[in-house]
């Protein structure tokens, strides 16, 4: 099952988040008018592809319109979600009427993106506030008609697909594990088996595609997994009780927009525009961009932001990219290092090589959990592969600044030495007494470096104290499994190794 895993992640490593979203619902569509073609669901094709073209037409139109006018950079593919989730929730309309208020659900989707926001970031879940705007008054009904037993196979594998890619297990199953404890109890209520209400639950209720297309919004969402896993609680809560009832309807896309509110203060609600102010080469074709920071922009050490570079042709990972800051929150720029192919890169990259000082490019969704123990006794080791090591040179910029440093090793591993990035300034630290530097090369032997891969030998060597310290991994997700592995063996506890994720690779 590991390694299936592992395939899976190296699969979809290769796709960026926005169009692996576009993609599974883009299967559920395909799938739906096959059901429809053979008779099995209760629409027909024709009804079916006629709804998705025209609420896909609108929301895309919609978004063109409205980032021509206001003259600003928009993601399309982010309308073409939009409309492929509001065809999810709208069952495809039979009257005149029914197309009408379908269409205004569209529109007031993708209005709200440009028209609800706080410092140019959208605060709502865009196809759930298009769903309640429409359904509050009973203009219509939210029919999420997507929530039944034929689709649930061919929507649990694309929701499954969605949530490892993005690796958003605990807030999902947060939800999930609420969600179900408060429906079950309510159908309890009612006369209902637990049984008959788990089936009822997974099979014929929204909470599924709630949870892995609309609750994993990136953009509303906290951005750290303490308080997603009280985001998707919440949700989940709101979504199953019945306690409102007696005055109004709390329907799904409700709770959602509810939860967003309330969450609102923990989510970074900001969109950046950078301007570059340099560009140079670090090490071996990786490259450090220096970009202006706003004098408001607050972040913690170690934590990655979405860094959206709007371009021509872009291939299937998109115009957007997640990113670690590699800056210290004190510095006065924001510093973005990343390898780059000269040969077969993607065209994010190619597009980035480009940019000259005076360029802008957009940045948003701070968020992370790979950040620094608050007490300075703490003792930290630090695994980098690459240009994994973005984020230590952060936390180490940062102890720098601030001059609270920790007992921290970093084992820094390459191929060659020529890979080695900012080696002069983290042996710079290194004079100091609480910092120590271990470079680890794979594929050529350097005088006072170790040689090959990180092991238990090395570990031990450096580190005698290795139990009695904090581990930090960051890099390729093959080496981090690897040495995630290996420290478990040496008996190190789970609790004291951090892994490194931002959702992409991406």
């Amino acid at each position: 099952m590991s390694v299936l895993i592992a395939l899976l992640h190296k699969k979809l490593d290769g796709v960026g988040m926005y169009r692996t979203v576009t993609l599974a619902l883009l299967f559920l569509a395909a799938t739906s008018i096959g059901l429809g073609t053979l008779g099995i669901l209760d629409y027909g094709p024709l009804e079916l592809s006629a709804s998705l073209a025209f609420i896909v037409i609108i929301a895309v139109g919609v978004n063109i319109l409205c980032s021509r006018l206001l003259k600003i950079a928009a993601n399309h593919e982010s309308a073409v979600i939009t409309g492929l989730i509001l065809f999810f929730l709208f069952l495809p309309p039979q009257s005149g009427e029914e197309w009408f208020w379908v269409g205004v659900a569209t529109v007031v989707a993708i209005l709200s993106k440009f028209v609800l926001t706080w410092r140019k970031q959208h605060v709502l879940n865009a196809a759930a506030l298009g769903a309640v705007v429409v359904t509050w008054p009973y203009f219509t009904e939210a029919s999420w008609w997507i929530a039944t037993p034929v689709l649930f196979v061919p929507l649990a594998l694309a929701g499954l697909v969605v949530v490892t890619k993005i690796r958003r297990w605990e807030l999902v199953l947060s939800f999930i594990v609420v969600a179900l404890g408060v429906f079950i109890f309510e159908e309890w209520r009612f006369g209902n088996t637990p049984v008959a209400a788990t089936i009822t639950f997974f099979v014929s209720w929204p909470a599924l595609f709630l949870a892995f297309f609309m609750l994993t919004e990136p953009f509303t969402m906290p951005g750290t997994k303490q308080k997603q896993v009280v985001y998707g609680a919440l949700v989940g809560f709101l979504s199953s009780t019945a306690i409102f009832t007696p005055y109004f309807a709390m329907t799904p896309e409700l709770a959602l927009v509810v939860g967003n509110l309330i969450m609102f203060p923990f989510t970074m609600r900001q969109k950046l525009f950078l301007t570059l102010q340099s560009k140079r080469e670090i090490a071996s074709q990786t490259w450090e961009f220096v970009f202006s920071k706003p004098a408001d922009m607050v972040f913690r050490a170690g934590q990655y932001l979405e860094w959206m570079l709007p371009h021509q042709r872009a291939d299937n990972r998109g115009p957007r990219r997640y990113f670690t800051i590699a800056s210290a929150p004190e510095e006065t720029v924001l510093r973005l290092a990343l390898r780059v192919e000269t040969k077969q890169g993607s065209t994010y990259k190619k597009t980035l090589m480009q940019m000259q000082p005076g360029e802008q490019i957009i940045a948003s969704q701070r968020a992370g959990d790979f950040t620094l123990p608050a007490q300075t006794d703490t003792k930290l080791a630090f695994v980098a592969g690459g240009i994994g090591v973005t984020p230590f040179s952060s936390h180490l910029a940062h102890m720098q600044q601030t001059n609270r440093w920790h007992d921290t090793v970093l084992y820094y591993c390459n191929n060659t030495a020529a890979d080695i990035a900012y080696l002069d300034t983290f042996s710079r630290y290194a004079t100091g007494n609480l910092f120590r530097l271990v470079n680890v090369i794979g594929r050529e032997k350097v005088a006072d470096y170790e040689q090959g891969y990180l092991t238990e030998e090395i570990i031990k060597r450096h580190t005698p104290d290795y139990l009695e310290r904090i581990w930090y991994l960051s890099g390729p997700p093959g080496m981090v499994n690897a040495y995630f592995t290996l420290l478990r063996t040496m008996q190190v506890p789970k609790k004291h190794i951090h892994r490194d994720f931002f959702p992409g690779l991406a």
